[in-house]
């Protein structure tokens, strides 16, 4: 990733993007949210206005050139960009489009990807993530750009920062009513909050969140607070990997957490962590999170009132519980492709009510931000704990009284970093898997179970004494590795034989990864 590459990749994305308003017009307002000066395409052409785009960039090496080339390209197309001031969380792209009816956004950043890497996002009108469909598109417009030398760029000056407005409505998410306001703001007060940002962008929004939706205990690792693209003390800076976690749980430790919030380096995601009854903190994981927070957010539906029916989306690799969920509380599951351009596209043009992966990743208010969003993750899990320590209980609590309700989901994840993913996926379709584990079960492709389009995976259904087993594994779209998930279910009611089913988890989780490291 270069200059010269960005500047032929913007110049093909600002032609497609024109092509798609060309198509879909829509009305540009004349004074945006806030503002008192008119749009400047407006000004100058009030009967063709120029089409908008933002552009924000993360703290990685790099960024900031991309993202001013980015900027000037679209400049140069004719359109009229927001150029963000600084470095900026993800969710802030989406967010500006939807706030602003913009044409479209980038957003330069490589996540939770390793420190060498770098990468670049489209968004469409919609605030949502390209499909796959778009991308093959623009890679055909890319194509038909000449050399970068030839591509037109204007300069662009930086827009004004956008966080605290951004900061401002994801607090609307979690603002009491007047008459609790008391009480919610004495039981924020009494939670002790532990995060880390992972050397990216989120620990300003975050903290400011925190701060202004009523937390008073507020404790950041330090070490790990600002921006370095360095990422001096994880190697991968992805908040799933048990390595990337350690500093913020001996963290918590030492200021006595109640709870742990981890972002990514741009803040999309949120991992979290809780304190268990023998004092000890734990991390939760992507399914624990994500079908938890539904619960919270999501009313349950039975056709009796006028609202429409709730659509829920969640990815063919996630664990079962949210789609248990779904059925008992009325819900409209949609189960996708991983990622979330087809989450937050599974009902279409229509709105999803809240999307969630099990790589941590939620969007918990997609009518404010049509993509994951860390930072409001982070303010929704905090606020519901806060309200259930008032009442001596925890988000664990919670999560064992949907175990009661839809049986316990136990559940782990290997990655195996490999620079041929899909022959270790095609090696594993043919392992004897019943010989190898010792119980019954099928083998199956991921697109056979699925009924989705043709993708690179297997899935193992077992039956075991202790629980059933599903086994999924995939070439991540990523990163070159191969991801290997396993889950062991029950049946509803009782939990005194849990712990069969974690041994169960742990037996095949170690026959599994011996597996691996022979492939």
């Amino acid at each position: 990733m270069n200059v010269r590459q960005v500047t032929r990749i913007s110049a093909g994305v600002a032609a497609w993007l024109a092509e798609q308003a060309a198509q879909s017009p829509h009305a540009v307002e004349s004074v945006y949210p806030g503002d008192s000066a008119p749009s400047i395409g407006l000004a100058f052409h009030e009967d063709d206005a120029a089409l908008r785009i933002v552009v924000g960039y993360d703290a990685r090496y790099g960024s900031h050139a991309f993202a001013t080339a980015t900027a000037e390209v679209f400049a140069g197309a004719g359109f009229e960009v927001f150029l963000m001031p600084t470095t900026t969380p993800t969710p802030i792209v989406p967010w500006l489009i939807k706030q602003w009816h913009l044409d479209g956004g980038v957003q330069i950043t490589a996540s939770h990807n390793p420190a060498p890497d770098n990468g670049y996002k489209v968004y469409t009108s919609l605030g949502r993530q390209i499909s796959s469909a778009a991308a093959s598109e623009i890679e055909g417009c890319i194509d038909a750009v000449g050399p970068a030398v030839d591509v037109p760029r204007v300069f662009v000056r930086p827009a004004s920062d956008q966080l605290r407005r951004y900061v401002d409505d994801v607090v609307g998410l979690v603002a009491p009513k007047q008459a609790d306001l008391l009480r919610v703001n004495n039981e924020r007060a009494s939670l002790r909050i532990a995060f880390t940002a992972m050397h990216g962008v989120g620990g300003r929004a975050l903290m400011q969140g925190l701060q202004a939706a009523g937390f008073v205990h507020i404790f950041p690792v330090a070490e790990q607070h600002y921006p370095d693209p360095t990422f001096p003390t994880v190697e991968f800076p992805n908040p799933e990997e048990p390595a990337a976690v350690e500093r913020l749980l001996a963290h918590g430790e030492k200021v006595d957490a109640d709870v742990l919030i981890a972002l990514d380096p741009d803040a999309d995601r949120c991992a979290v962590g809780v304190r268990c009854k023998d004092g000890t903190l734990r991390m939760l994981r992507g399914d624990e999170t994500g079908p938890l927070l539904a619960t919270r957010l999501i009313p349950r539906w039975d056709g009796s009132d006028t609202g429409k029916r709730p659509i829920v989306a969640s990815t063919i690799v996630s664990s079962q519980l949210l789609p248990a969920i779904a059925a008992d509380r009325g819900w409209d599951l949609r189960q996708t492709l991983t990622g979330f351009k087809n989450l937050m596209a599974a009902a279409g043009t229509e709105q999803i009510a809240y999307g969630c992966e099990e790589a941590v990743g939620i969007a918990p208010a997609p009518a404010l931000v049509d993509d994951k969003d860390g930072i409001a993750t982070a303010l929704l899990i905090c606020a519901w704990a806060a309200e259930l320590k008032a009442r001596r209980l925890t988000l664990l609590d919670e999560l064992d009284e949907l175990y009661r309700a839809y049986g316990v989901h136990v559940g782990h994840q290997i990655s195996a970093r490999t620079v041929n993913p899909t022959a270790l996926i095609t090696s594993l379709s043919r392992v004897p898997w019943e010989e190898l584990l010792g119980f019954p079960g099928e083998v199956r492709s991921l697109a056979e179970v699925s009924g989705l389009p043709a993708m690179n995976g297997m899935q193992f259904l077992g039956q075991h004494e202790a629980g059933r087993v599903r086994i999924i594994a995939r070439a991540s779209g990523t990163e070159s590795k191969a991801k290997i998930y396993i889950e062991i279910t029950q049946d509803p009611g009782d939990l005194s034989r849990r712990h069969e089913a974690a041994e169960l988890l742990e037996s095949v989780s170690r026959t599994v990864s011996a597996l691996v490291a022979r492939l």
